[in-house]
């Protein structure tokens, strides 16, 4: 009868197969002390540098084994005993995180005999309370050709005797691997440590973050690292010997770092949120950097992952000795952890996995992360300045910590190095790589005024080195490029070459101002134009649609119109009738904003219009979300009250803008509230409402393209990408007008006011 028969060469197979490098080989067998319900393992290593002589050790305090369960479970390649039931270990009822026989398979790997003593504990009694000392000696396993011929030998190959224990001992199991498959020279050794020191994530960032570095508060105290019913249980791992490391800096990174990211998309059911925070130091250099919050529905509700995740983000040069940046440099990148042990080989040096290097190499100007969750029509993305500002893996620290059960979608590649590039494996690298969009663009907006004086003082040098007058502006550094190559084409022409690359080589610091400011215009008048193109086929729409509600409305009043209806019916459709009404007067009130904003008549002159005139026309945009959240809008500006001369579709986007704004602030049961005032020099328009409030001291920060806090979009409100305040303030200058946040009268939290100069 044919049968199956295994060649022993599949144990070297599988443990090359399996196990991708040694760091990961020694992770399974500390895995199999965590899954063994141990809650302190400790990894020694002796004469590494010589094969022959040098040794391994894993000593764990676990539940042990008893001499069948090491026959069974440790001896039975695949074996089934982590299948039962949940999954989950005796004593803490952990969740497993082996489940192929891969422990042994490791062993395998690094050393040519293994060496198991174990004593059960308690859980185990019922085995007559036997210890177990078994030795495998995997060169003269691999003499036989097949198991068969192993198991009918009388060769020692494989030795299991049980242990007799008169005192009673405490629980635990140590494996020791002799024989090693190769000696390590220092540098292996070191590397080799390095890894080994990160099988967990450091206490630094599963800490909260020290108050005084990081002020404000966290979106978790604690993550939750490892899925088990007794949240107290702790696993610590301990390097000796030869493994033993040299001293860790986090103490020093943490006090060096500028930003502190949290993630927090741990429920399928709430939103994903971020809490995106700078340093106390950081904010004493870049006032205006602030902590703020966003959230955005997770991409992939159903499968995952769910997780939590602590960033650091270092922006500066890291002081300190050699040591500590060659610790730092060994220690950076954003890593996973799952069930508290690493994922290899994330965040390692040249592992790329949310295309940081990358992105920074390239320099572009586009972030698609942020694109990808935000408003397609609001053009945000184009060309923005803030982008430019990111930063390579070698300036974060992070973990991400991940649960088998928050990570039912997550499958592991069969040499347990990395996931399976599926759909929640590209959820979990858009949600951490959004976080690390969010604070590029909050640093830069931060550091904008700085990086501007720096660009102003490079002018300035330049000037003065050509014994010229520095003018402020984009108009002068125009006149002065413009003037610059002039004397160039005349220098060339005159042959002297070099003398002209020096002249050209002065105004660079004018050229760059130029074109980052045309970049910046230019982005903008993009994303209006492009907005403008689709004016014209929208209005028609929406005259369309209220064809349509039209239509449909009267269909609906003929039917309540007939006698024999039935009282439900009727009750039902004058409820949708109702409906229908409501959704025809808001597109008839968008339409008419519509119409005042784009049609040529709104466009074609400039005239003096009535400031309440156009404050009403902006309101009938967003009256049905004031409606909805009882908010009310009131307007006090005397109906006689004109503007100086402007186009109309410039006043009624104005007034849009800042209603759109106070309508998010002011929350629900808020107020809104427009007035005027005029004196003998300007006359002075405020609109103020209730609800969040701007301090005025950092009312600049808010004129800053995109500079917001939102990720979230608003269907009549839009997307809050900070470019409404900034695009009123351009429209507004070109008449003379200053826009600034002022001190609210009683009763209301924020307050803008436009003063128009009387000319």
């Amino acid at each position: 009868m044919a049968r199956f028969t295994v060649d022993t060469h599949l144990f070297r197979e599988l443990g090359e197969l399996l196990v991708g490098r040694d760091s990961t080989a020694l992770i399974e067998l500390v895995k199999n002390s965590y899954d063994a319900d141990a809650t302190e393992v400790e990894v020694h290593a002796q004469d590494l540098e010589s094969a022959r002589d040098g040794w391994i050790q894993i000593t764990d305090n676990g539940v042990g084994m008893s001499p069948s369960v090491f026959e069974d479970g440790f001896l039975r390649i695949a074996s089934r005993a982590k299948d039962i039931g949940d999954r989950r270990s005796l004593r803490f009822k952990r969740r497993f995180t082996g489940e192929k026989g891969i422990g042994r398979l490791a062993a395998h790997k690094l050393a040519e005999t293994i060496d198991v003593t174990s004593f059960p504990g308690e859980e185990l009694s019922n085995n007559g309370g036997k210890g177990v000392h078994g030795v495998i000696d995997w060169r003269l396993v691999e003499e036989f050709e097949t198991l068969d011929d192993l198991n009918a030998s009388d060769v020692k190959a494989i030795v299991v005797d049980p242990i007799e224990s008169k005192v009673k001992r405490k629980s635990g199991t140590i494996i020791v691997l002799r024989r090693l498959r190769r000696k390590w020279s220092a540098a292996e050794r070191g590397r080799f440590i390095s890894e080994v020191q990160t099988f967990s994530p450091p206490e630094l960032l599963v800490q909260r973050p020290s108050p005084k570095l990081f002020p404000g508060p966290t979106l978790f105290e604690f993550p939750v690292l490892r899925d088990t019913s007794d949240r107290g249980t702790t696993f610590k791992t301990k390097l000796s010997g030869d493994f033993t490391a040299g001293e860790d800096y986090w103490q020093a990174l943490v006090q060096a770092a500028d930003w502190l990211i949290e993630i927090d998309a741990s429920s399928s059911t709430k939103p994903v949120r971020y809490n995106i925070v700078p340093s106390s130091r950081f904010k004493k250099e870049s006032p205006s950097a602030e902590r703020t919050l966003h959230s955005l529905p997770h991409p992939n509700p159903e499968g995952g992952p769910f997780f939590q995740a602590r960033i650091l983000v270092r922006s500066g040069v890291l002081g300190g000795s050699r040591h500590v940046t060659a610790w730092a440099a060994n220690s950076s990148g954003i890593r996973l952890f799952m069930e508290g042990f690493r994922v290899l080989p994330y965040g390692e040096r040249g592992n790329d996995w949310l295309s940081l290097d990358r992105a920074y190499a390239e320099r572009g100007r586009k972030s698609t992360w942020l694109e990808s969750i935000e408003d397609a029509n609001s053009g945000s993305q184009n060309d923005e300045e803030w982008y430019l500002s990111i930063l390579p893996n070698r300036n974060y620290y992070g973990a991400v910590f991940l649960t088998e059960k928050g990570s039912p979608g997550l499958r592991m590649l069969v040499n347990r190095e990395g996931f399976v590039p599926d759909v929640s494996y590209d959820a979990l690298v858009r949600l951490v790589r959004v976080g690390i969009d969010l604070t590029t663009r909050a640093r830069a907006a931060a550091t904008q005024e700085k990086r501007e004086e720096r660009r102003e003082t490079r002018r300035a040098a330049a000037a003065a080195g050509n014994g010229k007058v520095e003018q402020p502006g984009l108009q002068s550094a125009v006149e002065r490029a413009k003037n610059t190559a002039q004397s160039a084409r005349r220098l060339v022409a005159e042959g002297r070459i070099e003398e002209a690359g020096r002249v050209i080589e002065s105004a660079s610091s004018d050229l760059e101002y130029v074109s980052e400011k045309l970049t910046s215009e230019n982005a903008m008048l993009r994303v209006l134009a492009s907005v403008g193109t689709q004016m014209s086929a929208f209005i028609h729409e929406i005259n369309s649609l209220m064809g349509m509600t039209e239509g449909v409305e009267a269909a609906l009043s003929r039917l309540y119109s007939q006698e024999d209806l039935p009282r439900g019916s009727r009750q039902a459709i004058a409820k949708v009738q109702k409906l229908v009404g409501d959704l025809k007067r808001a597109l008839e009130r968008h339409a008419s904003f519509l119409v005042d904003v784009v049609t040529p008549d709104a466009r074609r002159r400039r005239k003096r219009i009535s400031f309440s005139d156009r404050f009403d026309a902006a309101v009938r945009l967003v009256q049905g979300v004031a409606d909805r959240q009882d908010i009310k809008i009131k307007n006090d500006i005397p109906a006689d009250l004109n503007s100086p001369p402007m186009f109309p579709a410039e006043l009624t986007t104005v007034f849009a803008n800042l209603l759109s704004n106070a309508v998010k602030a002011a929350g629900d049961g808020g107020s809104i509230r427009a007035r005027a005032t005029v004196t003998k020099q300007a006359t002075i328009v405020t609109i103020e409402n209730s609800g969040k409030r701007v301090r005025i001291s950092e009312g600049e920060r808010w004129f800053k393209p995109f500079e917001s806090t939102t990720t979230s979009v608003d269907p009549v409100l839009g997307q809050g990408m900070g470019l409404g305040l900034p695009i009123t303030r351009s429209m507004l200058e070109q008449y003379g007008a200053e826009i600034q946040f002022v001190e609210p009268t009683e009763g209301f939290a924020t307050s803008l006011s436009i003063t128009f100069p009387t000319r």
